[in-house]
């Protein structure tokens, strides 16, 4: 209800008091038109009051019990509160409240009528009038001189105004303190007592307004200015020190100081005007005093960074511990143990969807690694860029190769020790547990070094907690399944659930990721995944591409396809590297070392034991076998007799002895063989070179 001053009339006849509603308000709180006051209303009560009643009114009308009693004023038709209908479905009446609001809403706006007034003629009058006195205050300098002549200003304003201010005599003060402290005018008090007293020195006495207006302290040598430098020097070191020593310890080193060399010991207030609460003196001294702790940053400068375009520009990597209670577990000599888990999580930067993670005990370069081949099987691609910390692990001589293999296949790695290098994985943390963990029945709270209210559940819930736990036998598969859970409820989780910033973004982490665009990511396939994660042993090959490795005193048998028959002439008999997957031993790879890197030779199947014992036998298998060592010895005997066939040319020179079979490998691999041309010196130059070059030649001579 937008009340204004003109919108109630207070009418009193006969000791009874009635209040009048102007026909602005009702119209706007009712909701009725004019044409509705005016046809309905007004005529319809005018018709219910009787004619000697009507012939006596004047601008009020008679009261007569219906409904829509009028006035019309000077300032237009007004309603009596008391006549306004309140039946359904309007209940025009209950919009308006109880009388005693209203009239207390009314008498506000009278008064922010009357202050606003106030106000205005304060403003303009103190813009005509302030620069009457500024001749007065020559001896200052320009900022004091305006502030003095304004203060006399008010001085002036307000013997103008009090003789005619309706109201007590301490009205026009209250009304005029709260504009001065507004606008914050100087040399003048904004209490209305001490404003008044001021003016009462002028009535009483003969001073003049210039005359009791000055600067504050002018002559006064009472408050001698303590600026001794060494002091100030010794206040500003110790601020300074890394040790970050108390306002109060400061004060007490150096009060011994003075003491021991006799200077004048400056007071306890002198340090706090002078330094410590001085801005220049936080900005000089913060971030030697806090040094790389959070509370330094603030005076540090920072540079504004775009948030990654697209999805795979940038894979963030980092370790931290599940924030769930403890669980019972063997140590390494079998005793029961409470441990708690850790993650270590592969986070997209521009999605912010967790695409690997690993739990463990100990972040070290295993887990580091799991993670990542996770991320990587999840995404089907390599990022541009991984961005980790100096994990225990990462430099290992294992991590060292996988860093050099994802660089090799286009992977820029970037090792930080810096927290706000991976920012957005060290806040995900905190998102997670606040979000996903908070609903965990197993949740104990965040860090200790965190002051939020919510940060910890109570210690009598988690002595409950632990208690239950225990007796239900909460282990490895339980904290682990229950973890696991969590992180994938929070790539299925909408942003707009729970994100302010994100109210409107209504798809999850994983959905981002999917439908964004990967520009800049180099896809991958089994075998380069196999190379840069899967565990490595080294074989030697025999027996016509045959190998075996062996896992847990477990022996898998694998062969090499005879489509692969370079790789097995090359390494028969040597040594290669198998790398395997535990969780698919039917196909492994083999690599060649190159340095650091692997170099790719072939896929290798697993071959099954054959059952030839018992009435499950498989000898049809065998003959599967002997048919890839039969076409194997066949490249084998057909490779030697290409070798061996250039050895053959005298058989063409034994007429009836001639063996046909090696005459004609002799004559096949002869007129197989291609002898390239040579260029002789010159063949690539014209007749017009050689008349450039004269022409160059006789230029240059002559």
């Amino acid at each position: 209800m937008n009340l204004q001053p003109t919108d109630l009339l207070i009418r009193k006849t006969d000791g009874t008091e009635t209040i009048w509603l102007s026909q602005r308000l009702v119209m706007e709180v009712c909701g009725v038109d004019d044409d509705y006051l005016r046809s309905k209303a007004r005529d319809r009560y005018k018709k219910s009051v009787r004619s000697c009643d009507l012939a006596k009114a004047k601008e009020f009308m008679p009261d007569s019990g219906k409904a829509w009693r009028w006035a019309k004023t000077n300032s237009g038709f007004y309603y009596c509160l008391d006549n306004i209908p309140d039946r359904a479905p309007k209940y025009y009446r209950s919009l308006f409240g109880d009388v005693e609001t209203l009239r207390e809403l009314w008498e506000q706006s009278q008064k922010q009528k009357v202050a606003t007034e106030l106000e205005v003629r304060f403003k303009r009058y103190l813009n005509a009038e302030f620069r009457n006195y500024l001749e007065h205050y020559n001896d200052t300098d320009e900022v004091q001189r305006v502030g003095l002549a304004k203060a006399c200003t008010v001085l002036g304003f307000i013997l103008e105004e009090k003789d005619n201010y309706l109201g007590t005599k301490m009205k026009l003060y209250r009304d005029l303190s709260p504009i001065l402290k507004d606008m914050n005018l100087q040399y003048i008090p904004h209490n209305p007592i001490r404003l008044k007293e001021k003016v009462d020195i002028l009535e009483t006495t003969d001073h003049a307004i210039v005359e009791i207006i000055k600067l504050p302290r002018v002559g006064n040598t009472n408050a001698e200015v303590y600026n001794d430098p060494v002091v100030f020097g010794w206040a500003m070191q110790l601020r300074a020190n890394g040790a970050n020593f108390t306002d109060k310890h400061i004060i007490r080193q150096i009060w011994e100081a003075c003491e021991r060399t006799g200077r004048r010991k400056p007071s306890d207030r002198w340090f706090g005007q002078k330094i410590f609460e001085q801005a220049e003196t936080h900005f000089l001294t913060a971030q030697k005093r806090f040094g790389s702790s959070k509370k330094a940053n603030i005076h540090k400068s920072y540079i504004p960074f775009a948030d990654a375009f697209y999805a795979g520009d940038c894979w963030e990597v980092d370790a931290t511990r599940v924030n769930i209670i403890a669980h019972q577990a063997k140590d390494n000599e079998g005793k029961n143990v409470e441990k708690h888990l850790m993650v270590v999580a592969v986070r997209d930067v521009m999605s912010g969807d967790v695409l690997g993670y690993d739990f463990t005990y100990a972040e070290d370069h295993s887990s580091f690694a799991r993670a990542m081949k996770m991320a990587v099987q999840t995404a089907g691609y390599l990022p541009y860029e991984v961005v980790t910390d100096r994990f225990p692990g990462h430099n290992t001589d294992q991590i060292k190769r996988l860093f050099e293999r994802l660089e090799a296949l286009g992977t820029v790695i970037t090792v930080s020790h810096e927290a706000k290098r991976k920012a957005g994985i060290e806040r995900w943390f905190g998102t997670f547990q606040s979000v996903m963990l908070m609903g965990s029945k197993y949740y104990y709270g965040e860090g200790i070094t965190s002051t939020r209210l919510t940060a910890h559940r109570s210690p009598e819930y988690l002595a409950k907690i632990r208690k239950e736990s225990k007796k239900a036998g909460f282990n490895l598969v339980e904290a682990y399944t229950e973890a696991e859970t969590l992180i994938e409820q929070w790539r299925e989780l909408r942003y707009s659930y729970y994100s302010r910033k994100h109210a409107k973004l209504d798809k999850t982490p994983k959905q981002l990721h999917q439908e964004s665009e990967k520009p800049n990511v180099t896809l991958v396939n089994r075998q380069q995944v196999s190379m840069l994660f899967d565990l490595k042993k080294e074989v030697t090959v025999r027996n016509n591409g045959q190998f075996h490795i062996e896992i847990q005193s477990v022996k898998f048998y694998y062969q090499i396809s005879a489509e692969d028959y370079e790789v097995i002439a090359k390494t028969h008999n040597k040594k290669v590297i198998v790398s395997y997957d535990l969780d698919n031993l039917n196909e492994v790879y083999l690599w060649r070392e190159h340095g650091n890197l692997l170099a790719s030779l072939c896929p290798a199947e697993q071959v099954e034991k054959i059952v030839k014992y018992g009435p499950n036998k498989e000898l049809g298998r065998i003959s599967e076998l002997k048919a890839r060592e039969r076409q194997i010895e066949a490249m084998k005997a057909q490779a030697l007799e290409d070798k061996t066939a250039m050895a053959n040319e005298e058989t063409l020179l034994m007429g009836l002895h001639t063996d046909k079979k090696e005459a004609n490998a002799f004559e096949d691999l002869y007129l197989n063989v291609s002898i390239p041309i040579k260029k002789v010196s010159g063949s690539d130059l014209t007749a017009e070179d050689f008349d450039q070059t004269l022409i160059n030649d006789l230029r240059n001579n002559y």
